[in-house]
């Protein structure tokens, strides 16, 4: 009899928590994607993006979106409920955007209550768009079902080869720390798709710069060890070679003083030929191309880190090796000397043929 009534009890129990579970999502609705546009200096026109799901079963989502102007990103979320019949929650974002125009006025208004809100993940994608947000979230993508779809396979397995991790909660370590300036991708609609334009530099919570799409994946290089990615770089006769990433380290040295300091950079790079057109891949070959690869990343390298000198940014976050390296670090004293600290690239390279056949 106990045994009955336990039962009896456990399924009254799981009927009530469905019915009440299926209630609660009928009355919500789960944005996907949200992006901002600079409107004046007060300001900026909000767009979200919160799929829609008919009833029934194996039903295509439906697109659905919700625009507002104002002052935070509170203030136009509350706007934006009042066009849904369903209540807007943010819980499972992927996709948070802002507008290169916006991004060039300062983010942090509208970026530090995602820091306090305990809804926002923390995998959640951030990126700059070059052009408008609300065209680029509304668009009718061919080939998905939703904008807030094609944009978060975009995201997810586009931009993971080529550039570190472009998180919300990577932006705000990196604008609320203490020694690196912030860094995001810049995506802008092609015609019908989404298009890699580069990445943008930002000094403080401004956008002040940007590397090209090309610039980008060295960057990677730079920054972080990584097993993914392809690069691309000509030999003297004008021919072009494509190699895999296998593996790459990174490693940063600081020498010297603070009041004259120096930074060597170390990368170590296996890659492997994917493309060697009319290039018949010998042992004498490949030391060409190491040799190449290596002069020419170095100055690409040196490049870069002129730009971010000049721009008086530190995305590398050379600026926290400093501070591990010297006693009773000198923020000031480090931030003034910056632009001119010389920093050394060295490129190590070793090239396998085994994705290619000889020819």
């Amino acid at each position: 009899m106990k045994k009955y009534l336990f039962w009896c009890i456990f399924t009254l129990i799981l009927l009530l928590y469905n019915s009440i579970e299926t209630k609660i999502l009928e009355d919500i609705q789960h944005v996907s994607a949200i992006g901002y546009d600079y409107v004046d200096e007060h300001r900026m026109k909000g767009t979200a993006a919160a799929p829609f799901y008919p009833a029934g079963i194996d039903v295509q989502p439906l697109d659905a979106f919700f625009t507002a102007v104002g002052h935070t990103f509170l203030d136009i979320l509350q706007k934006q409920q009042l066009e849904s019949q369903r209540k807007l929650v943010t819980g499972r974002l992927q996709n948070f955007l802002i507008s290169k125009e916006l991004a060039k006025h300062g983010v942090a208004e509208l970026t530090d209550p995602l820091g306090r809100s305990t809804d926002i993940g923390r995998d959640v994608y951030m990126a700059v768009v070059d052009g408008s947000v609300e065209d680029l979230l509304t668009f009718k993508y061919p080939n998905s079902p939703t904008s807030a779809e094609y944009l978060s396979d975009f995201m997810e397995r586009n931009l993971k080869d080529m550039i570190p991790k472009p998180t919300v909660h990577v932006f705000l370590d990196q604008y609320n720390g203490f020694v690196q300036d912030p860094f995001l991708p810049i995506i802008e609609k092609k015609h019908d798709h989404i298009r890699f334009k580069g990445l943008a530099l930002f000094k403080n919570d401004h956008y002040v710069g940007a590397m090209s799409d090309k610039e980008s994946y060295l960057f990677k290089l730079l920054y972080e060890k990584t097993k993914t990615g392809t690069d691309q770089f000509s030999l003297k006769n004008k021919k072009y070679i494509a190699i895999q990433n296998i593996r790459s380290k990174v490693k940063y040295k600081v020498s010297g003083s603070q009041d004259d300091p120096r930074v060597d950079v170390h990368v170590s790079f296996l890659g492997e030929v994917k493309d060697a057109p009319s290039i018949s891949v010998g042992k004498g070959t490949l030391k060409e191309m190491e040799q190449a690869w290596s002069k020419g990343t170095t100055v690409r390298a040196a490049k870069m880190m002129n730009k971010f000198q000049e721009l008086e940014v530190d995305p590398l976050g050379i600026t926290e090796k400093a501070r591990s390296h010297f006693r009773n670090f000198d923020k000031k004293s480090w931030d003034e000397r910056y632009p001119t600290v010389p920093v050394k690239f060295h490129m190590k390279i070793r090239i396998t043929n085994t994705g290619i056949s000889n020819k």
